[in-house]
């Protein structure tokens, strides 16, 4: 394999800044780290390029639509693999619905891969068609759920990019390919899948979610609202946490509580009012809400807040 070439880079894209660094281990071979925070969440449409990759989501959430218009969701300690054709577009869009992203890939580029890689990898008893075929990985990807393996490589290749130790990172990654080869692993993963929902399921859960976080001041049936917009509240509940990685009733409770710790730091509006302003008549139930977010009351925060300036 050839010498390594280590690179940073910014790209911008539909106003979306994401920076980059890229280890390249040899015109196939590369490990890329990917660090994105954005007030837009959309992403873009990818072409393949005979491309196998491995992701890792450390920080926020991935959406991806697929050729077929199905979504599916990376999360938090998330791992995806998948594998594609020649110039076929592997997603049909993309976005980042937390509004930021932190994560990682071990990319090949099937195309590239010259005698000396493939003699390198069957050093390690690797044989990346032969996994792409064995694992029938054809433009969706198969979710990693249950190895903790996995995290502890990625999260061992994390500590190497801190210290940019890109021989460590490619130990590791050889590490994970070859657990991924073993034909008992195989066997478990193909019994099970990710999850994908239709895009008009999708699209139904992204009103819901604007309606609540627009009205989260407001007293409302989240249950009516779901009703309204013609969907089944357990499929409404399963897709509203896969896409934004909470259930609605804590993600708008999270909503309500980051304005209040804004109004608290930066007004001088008393907790009741602050309690009202987010949809609390009680402010008993308020600072509860409060503490189980923060881990203070609000009259703590906003002392310590105050403290620090």
């Amino acid at each position: 394999m050839s010498k390594d070439n280590n690179e940073k880079f910014s790209i911008c894209y539909d106003n979306n800044i994401c920076n980059f660094h890229k280890y390249t281990f040899s015109p196939a071979i590369s490990f890329e780290f990917y660090d994105l925070h954005s007030e837009d969440t959309v992403g873009g449409q990818h072409k393949a390029m005979n491309l196998f990759r491995i992701d890792f989501t450390k920080v926020g959430r991935f959406e991806c639509e697929f050729p077929d218009h199905t979504f599916s969701f990376r999360g938090e300690n998330e791992i995806t693999m998948m594998a594609t054709e020649e110039n076929e577009k592997w997603i049909l869009g993309s976005s980042f619905p937390l509004d930021v992203y932190i994560g990682c890939a071990l990319l090949i580029k099937l195309d590239k891969i010259s005698n000396e890689d493939k003699l390198f990898l069957e050093k390690f008893h690797i044989d990346i068609s032969e996994l792409i075929s064995t694992m029938n990985l054809n433009n969706k990807w198969y979710k990693f759920n249950d190895t903790n393996k996995l995290l502890d490589l990625f999260n061992d290749i994390y500590k190497a990019h801190m210290i940019s130790n890109a021989e460590l990172i490619l130990l590791k990654s050889l590490e994970m390919l070859v657990f991924i080869s073993n034909s008992e692993f195989h066997h478990r993963l193909t019994k099970k899948n990710s999850q994908y929902f239709s895009g008009d399921q999708v699209k139904k859960v992204k009103t819901i979610h604007s309606i609540i976080t627009k009205n989260y001041n407001k007293k409302i049936s989240l249950e009516k609202i779901v009703s309204e917009n013609g969907i089944g509240y357990s499929t409404f509940n399963k897709i509203f946490k896969n896409i934004y990685g909470e259930s609605p009733y804590q993600y708008l409770k999270k909503t309500r509580m980051n304005f209040a710790a804004q109004k608290l730091h930066e007004s001088e509006l008393s907790i009741l009012e602050i309690a009202v302003c987010v949809g609390y008549s009680n402010p008993s139930k308020f600072s509860d809400a409060f503490k189980s977010i923060f881990g203070l009351l609000p009259s703590t925060f906003r002392k310590q807040k105050n403290g620090m300036e």
